[in-house]
């Protein structure tokens, strides 16, 4: 199975710290989105000619402690929905004490814009890739990320 992980940059950036860890322990396709809109947008697509099977997304959500899937993107109106089926991911970040959520907005920023042009882009070039979007929380807000860790690197050996 063709697997990419993807989150983006920053240095206090939970995604980004998460990223830095799987690649440590994970041989897999991994990808640093830039902070720009275009930018992201292009990495993500130039990526998804690869043909992966599945496409996991990281983000950064502020101001919680829960892990939450995004189901939909929405850009000027326009809402493509996801694919994915997040339910063996629930399942691992639960039983690591995660409480997880449904979401059905990926916000107004980066998040929801890399989100969008991946479906966009699956959606245009007719791929079979499974993308996949989930917020974290700040690094603040994560109480150990070892422990968020060990749960999404399961879930992705078990895929």
């Amino acid at each position: 199975m063709k697997i990419l992980i993807a989150g983006f940059e920053g240095e206090d950036n939970s995604a980004k710290i998460l990223l830095d860890n799987i690649k440590n322990n994970w041989n897999e396709d991994i990808l640093y989105l830039k902070n720009d809109f275009e930018i992201s947008s292009n990495q993500i697509e130039r990526k998804l000619l690869n043909k992966y099977d599945i496409v996991l997304i990281f983000g950064q959500k502020p101001n919680t402690k829960e892990v939450y899937l995004e189901e939909n993107a929405i850009i000027n109106g326009i809402k493509l929905v996801t694919d994915y089926h997040y339910d063996m991911l629930k399942e691992k970040l639960e039983d690591n004490n995660y409480k997880v959520l449904t979401s059905y907005d990926a916000g107004k920023y980066l998040c929801n814009n890399v989100f969008f042009r991946a479906l966009n882009f699956k959606q245009k070039h007719n791929l079979r890739s499974k993308i996949g979007f989930i917020h974290i929380p700040d690094i603040n807000n994560i109480e150990n990320i070892q422990t968020l860790l060990n749960a999404i690197l399961n879930y992705i050996e078990n895929l």
